[in-house]
């Protein structure tokens, strides 16, 4: 089993046995971090060449050495950059499949700010739990998306897990997108790996 695992303060780990979304986005990153150990092992034994080439002087080693410093340093900034946007794009992508489910007419739009409104002045897990509850039984997609979203950002348990026993594929859309932010944010793994 392939198994993506980002080592940093969060530990986002990433399985082949997870959704299809995620386990594309690990490869591609998986591709581009072992293309750039390859440039990495490749600019050190550049540099042990330039050391150990006696026809060169101490000033000449030098500014080889900087000039492909120099290049190496762009190279990492430019693989960060696509790792942060290979996440971004899919994070968005997902976003937009997750907002598909509300409905993209004006009357679901305004239907779904409303509810977001509502879902954002909820504060307590017990009452968002209880209104999620009602927003199941009366068929109110709109508001249970919405309480949804606010119960993963918050870590109320009880009314994520009533939507997604009852919503199973917005709910894995959406710890998709909790996941990708969690990787998305993992600054210092991703600056070791570019190292």
């Amino acid at each position: 089993m392939t198994t993506m695992n980002f080592r940093d303060g969060s530990n986002v780990t990433i399985r082949s046995t997870d959704s299809e979304n995620l386990v594309e986005v690990a490869t591609r990153i998986k591709t581009l971090r072992e293309s750039n150990t390859a440039a990495s092992t490749a600019h050190s034994r550049a540099i042990q060449a330039i050391n150990n080439d006696p026809s060169l002087s101490d000033q000449g080693k030098k500014e080889r050495i900087d000039a492909l410093e120099s290049t190496r340093a762009t190279e990492r900034k430019a693989g960060i950059a696509t790792e942060k946007q290979i996440i971004t794009t899919k994070i968005s992508e997902l976003e937009r499949r997750l907002d598909g489910y509300v409905g993209y007419t004006s009357e679901n739009i305004m239907a779904f700010r409303d509810a977001q409104d509502r879902a954002e002045n909820i504060d307590d897990p017990d009452k968002a739990a209880t209104v999620m509850a009602r927003a199941i039984r009366t068929n109110d997609r709109t508001l249970a998306h919405a309480l949804y979203r606010r119960a993963v950002e918050n870590r109320w348990n009880d009314a994520s897990q009533a939507f997604a026993a009852d919503n199973p594929a917005v709910a894995q859309l959406v710890h998709d997108v909790q996941k990708l932010h969690e990787l998305h944010d993992a600054s210092f793994n991703r600056a070791v790996a570019y190292m």
